[in-house]
C-alpha cells in the first residue's frame, strides 16, 4: 500500500516510523515531514490547505491512503475531495471535523449528550453572557470560541467582565456565529484518550497524561508539548475503560445522532478533578506528545487498524496488544519557549542515546538528506523503497548528519520506556542530557506521578 502522510511535527514522525515497520506498507511519502522523517521517507511538497491539489496528486500517483497527522487538512475539506476520487482518507468530512474548531459548539454538544464537563455555558450574546457571569462563583474561565483565541482565568469579577467584552470585541467580522464559553475553573492533571473509530465501533488507545506548562509543577506559561506519559497500573486501565464508556462512546453516538460521520481518530481531553474526569475538548487527531508515547507501545501493525477504520470493520479485529512498559516523552525545547527562543542551531548527541530510546522530531530540518518524491510512471516499481530505507537507517539515522538543525522552539520529544514509570523517567532524563542544541531545556518532573 502506498500512503501519503501529511504533517510537519512529532506526530508525523511517529506515524512514519510506525508505518515503516509494517511489512504491508509499500511506501510512505511525507508532505512535508521534518528533519526526522527526511531519512525515512520521500518528501512531496503540497499545500495542506489545498485539498483539491492533494487529492488529485494521490489519484495521479496511485496512492491508496492519505493519513493526516493533524486535522488542518481535514478542516480544509480533504476528506470530501479524497472520497470523490475514491481515495482512502483516515479522517472525517469537513462538516464533522469543524466541531473541534468551536468551543461553543463543543460545550453545547457535551451538555446535550450528558458528557461530564465543567459547569458553564456557551454564549453568543454579550448581554446574556454578562448576566450569567455576574451570578457565577469565582474563579472562572472565559474561552474564545475558536481555540486560537485563547482562554483566561479570572479571580476578579470586574476584570472578568472587561475580559468578556474584549473577547466579544475581537470576534471575526465574517463569523456568522461566534461566542464565548464561561465555565468554572477546573484543577487537576490533564489527561487525553484517543480511539480508533469507524463511525460505530470505538477502540480506545492508552490514556496519556499531558504536560502543557513550561515550568515544573505545571507552572509558568502554557506551552504545548512539554511532556507526556502513559501508565501500566490498574488505575490506568480503569481510567481508559471509564473514559471510553462515559466519554468516547457517547461522543460517537452523539455524532451519529446528528448525522456527522466520524472515522479515523476520535479523542477527548479531560481534567481529572476531585469529582472525576471532566471533558474540556474533543478532536479528530492525536495530540502532540500523545502519538509519540502511545505508538511505541502498540505491538500491532498499524496498517490493519487504518484499513478497518475505513471499511467499518473494527469490530472484526481483536483488541490492540500493548507493550506492558510505561512510556515517557520529554519535550526538548529551546530556552525561552514559547515566547522568544533561539533556533537554527545544530543538534548533536543523537548517536549517544541508549538502545531503544526514540527521538521524534517536532521542529527540525535537514536539507542535506531530503529525498524529494519524483513522479513515477509505474509507482509499483522499486517496491519497498521507503521500507528498505527505514529499516536500514532506523531512528538514529539523523545522528550522523551535520545539517540537522532546529526550526522552532519545541525541537523534539525523547521517548523512553521502562519496567516502571520511575524507571522510564530515569532513563529519559539521562538520555535527554546527551542531546545538545542552542538553549536546550526540558521539564524534569515529567512522570513523577502517574496521573497526579
Amino acid at each position: 500500500m502506498n500512503i501519503l502522510l501529511l504533517g510537519t511535527d512529532g506526530r508525523a514522525h511517529a506515524l512514519a516510523w510506525k508505518l515503516l515497520n509494517s511489512p504491508l506498507v509499500h511506501s510512505v511519502v511525507c508532505s512535508p515531514g521534518n528533519g526526522g522523517t527526511a531519512p525515512l521517507a520521500l518528501q512531496a511538497t503540497m499545500d495542506a490547505q489545498n485539498p483539491i491539489e492533494i487529492a488529485r496528486w494521490c489519484f495521479d500517483e496511485h496512492f491508496d491512503l492519505v493519513l493526516p497527522a493533524d486535522s488542518s487538512a481535514l478542516h480544509a475539506g480533504l476528506s470530501d475531495e479524497a472520497l470523490s476520487l475514491h481515495i482512502g482518507i483516515c479522517g472525517p468530512p469537513k462538516r464533522t471535523v469543524a466541531l473541534e474548531q468551536s468551543r461553543c459548539q463543543i460545550k453545547e454538544f457535551l451538555l446535550r449528550y450528558g458528557i461530564p464537563t465543567a459547569p458553564g455555558k456557551a454564549f453568543y450574546d454579550l448581554a446574556m453572557a454578562e448576566k450569567y457571569l455576574a451570578s457565577q462563583p469565582l474563579p472562572l474561565i472565559i474561552k474564545a470560541d475558536h481555540p486560537s483565541g485563547g482562554e483566561e482565568r479570572y479571580d476578579d469579577r470586574y476584570a472578568a467582565i472587561e475580559g468578556l467584552r474584549a473577547v466579544f470585541a475581537a470576534r471575526p467580522l465574517e463569523a456568522e456565529r461566534s461566542g464565548v464559553v464561561i465555565e468554572s475553573l477546573l484543577t487537576g492533571p490533564r489527561v487525553v484518550l484517543s480511539a480508533f473509530c469507524d463511525g460505530k465501533t470505538v477502540v480506545p488507545l492508552l490514556p496519556v497524561r499531558l504536560y502543557d506548562h513550561v515550568g515544573d509543577g505545571d507552572t509558568g506559561l502554557v506551552a504545548s508539548g512539554m511532556g507526556a506519559h502513559t501508565g501500566s497500573s490498574n488505575y490506568a486501565r480503569q481510567l481508559a475503560e471509564y473514559l471510553q464508556q462515559r466519554f468516547l462512546n457517547k461522543i460517537v453516538e452523539g455524532l451519529a445522532a446528528e448525522g456527522l460521520p466520524a472515522w479515523g481518530i476520535v479523542g477527548v481531553d479531560c481534567i481529572i478533578t476531585a469529582e472525576g474526569p471532566r471533558a474540556i475538548a474533543l478532536r479528530f487527531a492525536l495530540r502532540v506528545g500523545e502519538a509519540e508515547v502511545v505508538l511505541p507501545r502498540l505491538n500491532d501493525d498499524l496498517l490493519p487498524w487504518l484499513q478497518a477504520m475505513l471499511a467499518q470493520r473494527l469490530h472484526e479485529l481483536p483488541i490492540p496488544q500493548w507493550a506492558p512498559t510505561p512510556s515517557i516523552g520529554l519535550g526538548l525545547v529551546a530556552r525561552g519557549y514559547p515566547v522568544s527562543f533561539p533556533y537554527g542551531g545544530l543538534i548533536r548527541g543523537l548517536d549517544e542515546l541508549d538502545e531503544g530510546v526514540l527521538v521524534f522530531h517536532q521542529m527540525t530540518a535537514n536539507p542535506s538528506i531530503i529525498m524529494p518524491y519524483t513522479q513515477q510512471r509505474n509507482p509499483a516499481s522499486g517496491a519497498g523503497v521507503n521500507q528498505a530505507i527505514g529499516r536500514l537507517f532506523g531512528m538514529g539515522v539523523s545522528s550522523g548528519i551535520s545539517g540537522l538543525h532546529s526550526t522552532g522552539g519545541h525541537v523534539m520529544t525523547l521517548v523512553a520506556q521502562g519496567a516502571t514509570l520511575t524507571g522510564a523517567r530515569g532513563r529519559a532524563l539521562i538520555n535527554a542530557e546527551r542531546i545538545q542544541f542552542d538553549g536546550r531545556s526540558y521539564r524534569e518532573d515529567i512522570g513523577a506521578k502517574e496521573f497526579g
